[in-house]
């Protein structure tokens, strides 16, 4: 009689293990399906893993991806800004290049990459979708978008070397390095890319937690309403600022000249004026590196480095003007620093002098933006209103339409 029941609690549990993984292999099936921008709530699109992120916009056939355009990158060619926070369709260049255009666009652009996570990203995403997922499996790609932003890549670049190079080691084998290192694909990267739902559950369980916690701790019955109808707002495309970080009103004090009401403007981004010439040396040099990484691996000769203005290339500003930046030490946010208009100007100069002389040198086409960008500029506002790093709507959809005519 125990064997009896023994086994039937033996056959009780593995069909309780059994009918689990069958629900989440079905929970998983129908998430990667409708894990596309026309399915998919906008607010929850952090929560998608790598590899779904970069399938998530509407820019791609997804019956013909033998031939598709990479765009690499960091939050530019994310697509980030007031568009995307609004909840318009076309947020991104992506967006608008698709549109205007019969080529395929892929983004494997990821807020804060630098030039070696950006380069690693394309590498690693288009390993995994061999992997036995749903995930359409990509070739190649035959042409690459590079997004170099002079406002804080080579901040990111410098700060990694500074952290991660090894005694004496040169930058050319520490880019090397790093980009080996990135691609591989570890046990963990395999699992979430092929059950990407778990990595979403596991994001969403965490804002829960987040909102649980501050409901807690609240007494007043009406603020808890407010978090909760926030949260809700924010998951149907409102734009709705939760988790604010405090910030000082003392440094928004930017203004545009020529624009009366453009005024009381956060600390902006720069031409990596927070960096020495020594620091701009290796960083440029690491972007560099892993450009020639990336034609290597990639085969192609179609590669262009679409260089993006600062805000404070883009405009006149009234001085002095406060601007953010990255330690380039221990990469923390660091105090407010000021500089002007002529001090961030020699420096985009120099480093876009530098760039086009290594893509003449080594055949990049070079598509440098800055001054279209600051002519539109004179017409009408790119960045803002509620994010200042990066375009709005108008932005992006006229440098999309830009570098329609000069590709």
């Amino acid at each position: 009689m125990t064997e009896i029941k023994l086994k039937s609690y033996i056959l009780n549990f593995l069909t309780v293990i059994v009918s689990v993984f069958l629900c989440l292999l079905i929970a998983n099936i129908i998430f990667i399906s409708v894990s596309t921008q026309k399915f998919f709530p906008r607010a929850l699109a952090n929560s998608l893993s790598n590899i779904l992120l970069t399938f998530y916009p509407d820019t791609y056939n997804k019956d013909d991806l033998k031939d598709y355009v990479a765009i690499l990158g960091d939050s530019y060619s994310l697509g980030v800004g007031d568009a995307y926070l609004n909840g318009k369709h076309d947020y991104s260049l992506a967006h608008h290049l698709y549109k205007n255009d019969i080529k395929n666009y892929l983004n494997f652009g990821r807020a804060g990459y630098g030039s070696i996570s950006a380069v690693s990203n394309l590498i690693k995403l288009n390993k995994s979708t061999n992997l036995p997922n749903l995930i359409e499996d990509l070739e190649k790609p035959k042409s690459i978008i590079f997004v170099f932003y002079e406002g804080n890549d080579l901040e990111e670049n410098i700060f990694e070397y500074n952290l991660l190079a090894k005694s004496n080691e040169n930058v050319s084998d520490f880019v090397s390095r790093r980009i080996n290192e990135n691609i591989k694909l570890s046990n963990m990267d395999k699992l979430t890319n092929i059950f990407p739902i778990f990595p979403f559950l596991k994001k969403i369980y965490s804002h829960l937690s987040i909102l649980f916690n501050k409901i807690v701790n609240i007494n007043n019955i009406n603020e808890v309403g407010s978090l909760i109808s926030d949260r809700i707002k924010k998951l149907f495309g409102y734009t709705v600022v939760l988790d604010s970080p405090k910030v000082d009103p003392l440094t928004y004090v930017n203004s545009i000249i020529n624009y009366d009401k453009i005024d009381d403007i956060q600390p902006l981004q720069s031409a990596a004026v927070i960096l020495d010439e020594k620091q701009t040396a290796i960083a440029l040099e690491i972007f560099f590196e892993s450009m020639k990484y990336l034609k290597s691996w990639s085969q192609t000769e179609n590669i262009t480095i679409l260089y993006i203005p600062s805000p404070i290339s883009t405009y006149t500003w009234e001085e002095p003007i406060t601007y953010e930046f990255k330690n380039p030490v221990n990469g923390l946010i660091g105090k407010i620093n000021t500089t002007t208009n002529k001090k961030n100007r020699e420096n985009s100069v120099f480093i876009r002098n530098k760039i086009n002389y290594f893509s003449k040198e080594n055949n990049f086409q070079f598509l440098d933006v800055t001054n279209f960008v600051i002519k539109k500029s004179k017409e009408t506002i790119l960045h803002g209103p509620l994010d200042w790093r990066h375009f709005n709507y108008v932005g992006y959809k006229n440098v999309s339409n830009y570098i329609i005519e000069n590709i």
